[in-house]
């Protein structure tokens, strides 16, 4: 989807953009080339986009409500 399509859809739903993350293919290939030594560079612009869309979907989260219902069996209490 081209960008200015997403962002229309998004405002048409009221959705929060988190960020646009790079599709580069060497974000894929350095993991796997040697598990032992890899370190991605903070640094890279790619990189800084990962860390920025986890950091909103962070912020994001911890702004929500928790659904603590499930965690409880439902009681009912009747008259007999």
């Amino acid at each position: 989807m081209a960008p200015a399509a997403a962002r229309a859809w998004l405002a048409e739903n009221g959705v929060t953009l988190l960020g646009e993350l790079p599709l580069d293919v060497r974000i894929r290939e350095q993991p796997t080339a040697d598990a032992r030594r890899w370190s991605p560079s903070r640094k890279a612009p790619a990189a800084q986009a990962y860390i920025s869309a986890a950091r909103r979907a962070a912020a994001v989260l911890s702004l929500r409500g928790r659904d603590r219902s499930t965690l409880f069996p439902k009681i009912v209490v009747e008259d007999t």
